[in-house]
């Protein structure tokens, strides 16, 4: 969540800031289908998971160590690319990057297995995770506002080893789970060819394109428009900024996401994964028409209690989704997919796309052009998911009973009624 205004604080504009967080997520097209393929295929679920968590714990430190080029001079923004620094500070967070897709994909397809046919209570799990987004959000913010006083600028050291400390005990926590991953079917590829070839299928990872578009402004600029509005409109917030963007992300977790988290079976179970997603995009359209008219920073808060129905209703939809339809075996393939289109098409155009509106409008005229295309979504999703609904109704209604035709078939009295009749 800090990565876009530690970018800044370095140097880095806010187009180029855009362009990372575009390129950085198409890896999740790549590496999210493929660690849940590569350890469907061989096995391997637990220790790839664990190898993940360590290598980060040891690399998320090295950030702070980067060069910093924020004394550098160019014309263009694209020209901070032509610095060396700029590239070290780059691949290390990139690297970063690329285990935490591994072991967020694992994490959530170990967690399913576990569950096993009760994947409805999915969203129960998370609940430790809000609390941990939460906790460690307004704490790390508190930390860096403290860590920095009289400084020029923000010392995010704080960040960089809570980080560590939590990713260690992580690991220490995930070792203790026990090996039970499934065994892969023998027709591994065949099923999911078939389930690729559903309309439903397809349309719902289209949706989840739009879920992480939409995730995208919120994910990676709300901390840079809180900013923003500090800076424009009220420069009194600026001492303890970080605190607030810490302290939004605790009322989005803590508040707004555990309830849904915690309902999530039951709500599900009653309005089906479409209309969560229906439900999110219209929310989604509000949530950002009203960061289009915020002057400041604080009134920023009480929007941010949205976040339980705008991201989490449609993410765990997403999940349990991919968790119901996906063959035996190919759980983690299927996640991966579900990853790939959130996270490797959805958030990486969220983030060209915000990026370009924020560089040539500025972050509150953005987040009201995007208000009026999150409510597009919203209708056309809503009226395509009726559709396909339909058309399902229709192909199961003109579809004969075979069992009841057999049976109608060998019935001694119909056998002799037809016989009368020829």
């Amino acid at each position: 969540m800090f990565f876009p205004t530690i970018a800044r604080q370095r140097g880095i504009p806010i187009l180029v800031i855009g362009i990372i967080c575009t390129i950085m997520p198409i890896f999740n097209i790549v590496i999210r289908p493929l660690s849940g393929y590569v350890t469907d295929r061989w096995h391997c679920r637990k220790q790839v998971f664990l190898g993940s968590i360590l290598l980060n714990a040891i690399i998320t430190p090295l950030i702070h160590f980067t060069p910093d080029f924020n004394d550098k001079k160019y014309s263009e923004a694209l020209d901070i690319m032509t610095y060396w620094e700029f590239w070290i500070f780059m691949t290390t967070v990139t690297v970063r990057l690329l285990l935490w897709m591994v072991g967020d994909v694992l994490q959530d397809t170990i967690c399913l297995e576990i569950l096993g046919d009760d994947k409805k209570n999915y969203g129960k799990q998370r609940v430790c995770g809000a609390i941990g987004w939460g906790i460690s959000t307004i704490m790390v913010g508190a930390c860096v506002d403290w860590y920095s006083v009289d400084a020029e600028h923000k010392n995010y050291l704080p960040a960089y080893l809570i980080s560590m400390a939590f990713l260690i005990g992580h690991f220490i926590v995930a070792s203790q789970l026990s090996q039970n991953q499934a065994c892969t079917s023998k027709s591994m590829s065949e099923g999911i060819f078939k389930i690729l070839c559903d309309v439903k299928v397809c349309s719902y990872l289209v949706w989840a394109v739009f879920s992480g578009i939409f995730s995208a402004y919120i994910w990676i600029y709300l901390f840079l428009y809180i900013e923003d509005l500090a800076n424009i409109h009220h420069r009194e917030r600026l001492p303890y900024i970080k605190t607030i963007e810490g302290l939004s992300v605790t009322l989005q977790c803590l508040i707004g996401e555990i309830p849904i988290y915690i309902l999530s079976g039951y709500i599900l179970k009653r309005i089906g994964h479409m209309t969560a997603f229906s439900i999110s995009f219209a929310l989604f359209s509000i949530r950002f028409f009203l960061y289009s008219i915020i002057k400041d920073p604080l009134w920023v808060l009480p929007v941010e209690l949205s976040n339980g129905i705008t991201f989490t209703l449609a993410f765990v939809a997403g999940i349990s989704y991919a968790a119901k339809v996906a063959p035996s075996g190919c759980a983690g393939t299927l996640q991966g997919l579900f990853g790939m289109a959130f996270h490797g098409v959805g958030i990486s155009s969220g983030s060209l796309i915000a990026g370009y509106m924020f560089e040539r409008m500025g972050s509150s005229a953005s987040f009201g052009v995007i208000s009026y295309v999150a409510f597009i979504v919203f209708l056309v999703q809503l009226s395509v998911s009726r559709l396909i609904m339909r058309m399902s109704k229709s192909t199961e209604n003109a579809t004969p009973d075979k069992r009841t035709t057999k049976e109608f078939a060998t019935c001694p009295e119909n056998m002799v009624n037809s016989s009368l009749s020829n």
